[in-house]
């Protein structure tokens, strides 16, 4: 399976321009590695409904939809362009589990056990514009590139929203690599 992913999402960047990275290896490395390490520290459960704001190209939704057949997911993105482009993908890969659906984050209403977000956008913009979406006692998951700067703006959001870090995964993928975190954010 992890060799069709690689194989449509060059062949999709190709056509769409969806990404810089275009080694096999390094799709592997810097986009599915770098999704399903969330299950390294994390199980989300049998049955629980993951929502990913904003696709990020289908990572992290795709590898982790592929390696949790139990769990629901849902992407949702503004974009056409984007919106299509998974559901070819997901269709293509026959995954059960996975829909991308079009829609803004302020007009969905339906609630989800987990909220994933890797690298599309800062905590104190993506927090109050999904913050309805998440039901309570569960959690949001954010993959960062990790900052002192944005921690604190996720401590102060926390404190607004009441809101607990639960979980902080530190990791790098490679030697020379940035320094990576994931966030597990739980609502109470």
């Amino acid at each position: 399976m992890r060799e069709n992913l690689i194989s449509i999402f060059l062949e999709k960047n190709n056509q769409l321009n969806l990404s810089a990275i275009r080694d096999r290896d390094w799709v592997m490395t810097k986009h599915i590695l770098d999704s399903i390490e969330l299950n390294k520290f994390f199980v989300l459960g049998k049955w629980k409904k993951v929502c990913d704001i904003g696709t990020g190209w289908w990572f992290p939704l795709l590898p982790l939809a592929i390696t949790n057949p139990d769990v629901s997911f849902l992407w949702l993105d503004a974009r056409r362009k984007k919106v299509d482009a998974v559901n070819e993908m997901i269709d293509k890969l026959w995954i059960k589990n996975a829909k991308c659906v079009r829609s803004r984050i302020e007009d969905f209403t339906e609630q989800f056990d987990y909220i994933t977000a890797r690298a599309v956008g800062y905590v104190d913009k993506i927090i109050p514009r999904s913050y309805n979406l998440l039901k309570k006692w569960w959690s949001f998951i954010f993959y960062k590139q990790y900052d002192e700067e944005e921690l604190k703006i996720l401590e102060e959001m926390c404190k607004k929203y009441k809101l607990k870090i639960a979980n902080t995964h530190r990791y790098s993928l490679f030697d020379w690599d940035i320094d990576r975190v994931i966030y597990v954010i739980e609502k109470m």
